[in-house]
Formats: C-alpha cells, sequence, structure tokens
C-alpha cells in the first residue's frame, strides 16, 4: 500500500486514511475527528470540509508519481490538522509506558486467528466436520488460555482496551465478550469448568452473523426494517449451525441464542423473560453491548467508557440484570493506568491511579508535569474526562521521550 497526500475535494467515499485527522476546537484544542484506517463516507467527508480540512493522507495500491514520492521523503511527516490562524504550542515530551495488559500480544493473535478461523468455516456451505473439530479444538485451547491468565491476574480485574482494533472488528469483538464474560462469571461465582464453558459461548455468540449478507452487517446508515429483521435472525442461525454440524451442546446453544433477549420480555428471538433466559446469555448480553459501543467502526466513533456505564447501568432491570450489571463492573477496569485522555479544559492527562470507589473518574497526571488531578475530588468535580487517546493518534505538538 502507498499513501497519497490529496486534497479534501478529491476525496472519495470508501477512501481509507493513511493518517488520523484532527479538526481544531472552537476554544484552540485539537480534537481527533478520524482514526486512522477509517474509511471515508459522504457524511466524515461533509464534516471534515465544513471544519476547514484541506488535506488527507489517504492509502492506495497505485504508487504516486515520481515527483510526489520524492517530495514525500524531503518533507517532514505533518498530521492532517485544520488551517488555523494561531500556531499551535508545542507541549513538552512524556515519558511514558503503555497500558499493561494481562493478555499479551502472541495470545492475543492467537485468539482472533483461531475465531476467524472458525468464523471462516462455519461460513462456508458444505462444511467438513473434520474441519470444523479442529476450529472448534483451536477455540476451545485459546479460552483454556485466557481463562489460565485470568486465573493467574493478581489485580483481579481486566480491561480491553488494547484489544480493540479497527480491522477485523467482528474477531477482536469475540476475543473482547468472551474475556469480560469469563471475568463476570469469575464475580458471581462459576467454577473454573462452568468459566471455560461461558468463556468458549462468548467466544461464537456472533458466528450467526457470518450467515448474514455482508453489505447489511456493514451497512453505514439506519438499517431499514426488513434489513433489521434479517439481523435479528443471528442469534438462531448461529445455535443451529453449531447444532447442525454436531458442534458443542444445549447450554451452548442456549447461550448463543439467546444472548438478545432482555429480561423485561422485549428482546430477541422468543421474547424471552428473566427467569427463562439462561445465565451465559445474560452476562454476554452486558459484555457485547459494552464492548460494542466502546469500539470503533468506520461510521461511528467510540463512546467514552462512562458513557457505556451509564447506558447499561439506564437499562439495569429492563435490559440487564442488576446482578450481572454490579458484577461486570466490579471486574472491569474502565481507565487504567497509563491510559492517554483528555480533559474537558483541553489539557490531555494520564491515568496515575484508579480507585475502586471511583472508576469512571480516576487519578490524572498532566502531560508533562508532575501534577497529579483526583477527578473524583469535590474540587474537581468541574473537570471530565472526553476522550480516549491512543498513542497513535497524539495531536500534533505531542510527542514521546
Amino acid at each position: 500500500m502507498y499513501t497519497h497526500k490529496i486534497k479534501i475535494s478529491d476525496a472519495q467515499p470508501g477512501m481509507k486514511l493513511a493518517e488520523p485527522v484532527y479538526i481544531v476546537t472552537n476554544s484552540g484544542t485539537n480534537m481527533l475527528a478520524a482514526r486512522k484506517g477509517a474509511l471515508l463516507d459522504s457524511a466524515l467527508l461533509a464534516m471534515l470540509t465544513k471544519r476547514n480540512v484541506e488535506m488527507l493522507e489517504i492509502l492506495s495500491e497505485n504508487p504516486p508519481e515520481d515527483v510526489a514520492i520524492a517530495e514525500k521523503q524531503a518533507r517532514p511527516v505533518v498530521k492532517n490538522v485544520a488551517t488555523s490562524d494561531f500556531e499551535l504550542p508545542k507541549a513538552p515530551p512524556e515519558k511514558y509506558a503503555p497500558v499493561e495488559s494481562a493478555i499479551n500480544d502472541k495470545l492475543k493473535n492467537e485468539a482472533v486467528d483461531s475465531v476467524k478461523e472458525l468464523f471462516t468455516c462455519f461460513s462456508e456451505g458444505g462444511i467438513n466436520k473434520t474441519t470444523a473439530y479442529q476450529c472448534v479444538n483451536n477455540v476451545e485451547s485459546v479460552v483454556n488460555d485466557l481463562l489460565g491468565v485470568l486465573s493467574n491476574d493478581t489485580s483481579g480485574l481486566v480491561h480491553i482496551n488494547n484489544l480493540k482494533h479497527f480491522d477485523d472488528y467482528t474477531y477482536h469483538h469475540s476475543l473482547s465478550v468472551s474475556i469480560l464474560s469469563m471475568a463476570t462469571g469469575r464475580e458471581l461465582g462459576l467454577d473454573e469448568d462452568t468459566l471455560f464453558r461461558l468463556g468458549r459461548c462468548a467466544m461464537m455468540h456472533d458466528i450467526g452473523k457470518q450467515l448474514i449478507p455482508i453489505e447489511i452487517i456493514n451497512k453505514k446508515g439506519k438499517l431499514t426494517p426488513e434489513e433489521f429483521e434479517t439481523v435479528q435472525k443471528h442469534p438462531v442461525l448461529g445455535a443451529n449451525s453449531l447444532k447442525q454440524n454436531a458442534v458443542g451442546d444445549v447450554e451452548m446453544w442456549n447461550g448463543i441464542m439467546f444472548h438478545h433477549e432482555k429480561i423485561n420480555g422485549t428482546g430477541y428471538p422468543n421474547q424471552l423473560k428473566s427467569k427463562d433466559i439462561p445465565l451465559f446469555s445474560k452476562i454476554i448480553s452486558v459484555a457485547d453491548v459494552y464492548d460494542a459501543v466502546t469500539s470503533y467502526r468506520s461510521y461511528r466513533t467510540p463512546m467514552l467508557p462512562s458513557e457505556a456505564f451509564d447506558i447499561i447501568v439506564k437499562d439495569a432491570g429492563s435490559s440487564f440484570e442488576y446482578k450481572v450489571i454490579k458484577a461486570f463492573f466490579a471486574k472491569l477496569e474502565i481507565y487504567p493506568v497509563n491510559t492517554i485522555i483528555e480533559l474537558n479544559d483541553g489539557r490531555l492527562a494520564i491515568v496515575y491511579e484508579s480507585d475502586p470507589n471511583f472508576r469512571l473518574r480516576p487519578a490524572v497526571r498532566l502531560w508533562g508535569s508532575e501534577e497529579v488531578i483526583y477527578l473524583a475530588s469535590a474540587a474537581n468535580q468541574h473537570l471530565d474526562i472526553v476522550s480516549v487517546i491512543n498513542p497513535q493518534d497524539m495531536p500534533p505538538g505531542y510527542e514521546f521521550m
């Protein structure tokens, strides 16, 4: 792939960004408008044009002309920022340590590859049962490894920040939901064998989406009633596909089939009420919603963990069971130490310490400073976290030592 710098007037929907795009807010701070790797659409292009972004760096399979290549090599890389009448101040460099995670890259990649292999196997007609068995066995091996990591983690908390990835969303989503579900199950007191079965079920909860037309799954606009009805079939399609190929058991099939049921009986496919919904489905439901709304998609930016918290808690007693929500958030590290965040006054900071009693308002250290702000303090109630920033998406003027 090659990088091209083009005028925004030449950009077309479907192009992929090679660099993140920032816009200058009315207060003079830089706000991330689109992440590296995002696909452009007409709505995003209209917003960027309105905010005076003039140039974009996009990816292309075609190499640029020789002159363009020479110019690109001769000039420093510049982030895409809207033009302004003032020069942005340069922030001091920061000593930064990445967010630590119990799930290392090797295990993460193995998990994603195993889920991708399994989903691909079940998306093709005429499934080879020997191949399906091997794919399922690989997933089970990964789930067992993940459970071992969670069991040995002395912190007792999990976070999925470093598991999120723009590409292959479905597979990373399956991994995150599996980890969050097992952590929740542990808080609920489930034994190791049950936790393994829960993690396996959660890893496969969306396998039925492989049988839904891809253009509906990836549609950026609002689904039509017919399209939504088609999407609603994925729990049943997934459970039946596994059942027909003798993969799993009744516990797994029901856990997958009913993970979109709501305890007030307004979910699908069978409008079950609380007492009839399997525990696995209740747990997977909360993990599924949390990861979905806090993940970046080509057609929307992710919600803050605090916003996801509000959505889920608001639906306690209607969509979700209270004891499951309580267990879920008891095990979730919402803002892990070393997370880079932006405050509502435009300042960047790094999470310094997380208090179990105030997970949504951690202590943060201002960028390039030793000053620590305790957001939970009554004196700092005017301050809020407005965004979480990935290290590769830093605004202009911010760099690491």
